[in-house]
């Protein structure tokens, strides 16, 4: 059964919410460590408190009729240096995409996709980057992602 909702763009109101969203994504990664899933939140209270302010983060909530929240994503737009197919100096990135378990499999995810990716066509970007959980591998490969050549070092 589908369930109607809505996107709006979220406000500081709303961070406890994305704080929330947050928690639960990692959560459901398989992160169970309560210390470090609080200690996460904890410090990302005022940064989005500080980067929806300055406007370096656009945050998306779906909501249904009834005011419950079904999931959300966020996109982090950061100083970079420009590249030859994008004068543009910034970059955007994707994250904290989630669905409350719910509400999945009935296309919110899908559609918070297609508002963050309709976002940052309309402030420019080149392309959009994200990092794949395994169960939102399928959905951004069906959205046109694709693998790129970052690599990672793990420092600690």
């Amino acid at each position: 059964m589908s369930t109607a909702f809505t996107i709006r763009e979220a406000t500081s109101l709303d961070i406890p919410e994305v704080l929330r969203q947050r928690r639960g994504m990692y959560f459901d990664m398989g992160y169970r460590d309560e210390v470090g899933l609080d200690g996460m939140v904890a410090t990302s209270q005022h940064y989005l408190e500080e980067a929806m302010a300055n406007g370096s983060l656009h945050a998306w909530i779906a909501e249904i009729p009834d005011g419950n929240i079904a999931g959300g994503g966020v996109v982090i737009v950061s100083p970079w240096l420009s590249r030859p197919h994008s004068h543009l100096c910034k970059q955007a990135n994707i994250l904290n995409v989630y669905t409350y378990p719910a509400y999945r499999r009935q296309g919110v995810a899908r559609v918070i996709m297609h508002t963050l990716i309709a976002w940052c066509r309309g402030q420019g970007f080149a392309y959009v980057s994200l990092h794949a959980s395994a169960d939102g591998k399928p959905l951004y490969e069906s959205l046109g992602f694709e693998p790129n050549n970052e690599m990672r070092l793990k420092l600690r």
